[in-house]
């Protein structure tokens, strides 16, 4: 489905808090066993596969899709496993795709595992960071039941480096930068994918748009845009 609808009063509410530098507390957790499985399951999930930032699969990749979602949305979480998993299997792996997570944030507490993804980048683990927040989510907008320091631990990261750099204001502007997009989109729930890719027409879309926008999609749903933004044959 294609959205164009105002956005919410606590999206806009919360990149004012994020361009006035509001402060964010990372409270130390231990590393718990029961993060293991889920840890390792996502470790095999993106074997292989390059990260970069919060970027996943090869740069060269034709088609692009931007994930426009909060890390303690469970909507987003139902989606990273419904459709997320079984789409990077099938386009990632095949370089035909690369996926780019862009963190809407909307609380604190989602602010501090966006903060703790774009730190996990830096070591090449943003995605996994990513996916095992929301392989740990509860549900129910509570996110995961691990701190982001804790899941940051689990996929492997160097912990003192992501501690030196997880309060970087390079994160919070960017952060900002995906605020304004999705106000200008007009993202009222998520997650929101942006599908780029040249085999788009921008007479064949909505507004004349040269992307395909899809909020909450079914596998097939966004399989086809793929699929359709891939270049001519």
């Amino acid at each position: 489905m294609r959205l164009a609808l105002p956005i919410t009063a606590a999206l806009a509410a919360g990149a004012l808090g994020l361009a006035a530098g509001q402060a964010i507390g990372f409270t130390a957790h231990r590393h718990r066993p029961a993060l293991g499985p889920s840890a390792a399951a996502v470790a095999a999930e993106l074997h292989g596969l390059p990260q970069h930032a919060l970027s996943l699969g090869s740069a060269s990749a034709p088609v692009t899709v931007d994930e426009y979602a909060d890390l303690i949305c469970g909507p987003c979480a139902a989606a990273s496993r419904r459709v997320l998993a079984p789409a990077i299997a099938s386009f990632v792996r095949a370089d035909a795709a690369r996926f780019v997570f862009e963190p809407i944030v909307e609380s604190p507490r989602s602010q501090r595992y966006a903060l703790g993804a774009y730190s996990a980048g830096t070591q090449r683990k943003g995605w996994s960071d990513v996916l095992l927040a929301y392989a740990e989510s509860r549900g129910n907008g509570r996110g995961p039941a691990y701190g982001a320091r804790a899941l940051a631990r689990a996929v492997g990261v160097r912990s003192r480096r992501w501690r030196s750099l997880v309060r970087r204001k390079a994160w919070e502007r960017m952060i900002e930068q995906s605020a304004r997009v999705a106000l200008l989109g007009g993202f009222t729930s998520y997650p929101v994918f942006i599908v780029k890719g040249p085999g788009i027409k921008r007479s064949t879309q909505p507004d004349h748009r040269s992307v395909i926008i899809l909020t909450a999609p079914t596998l097939a749903q966004l399989t086809q845009a793929i699929v359709t933004a891939e270049p001519p044959a």
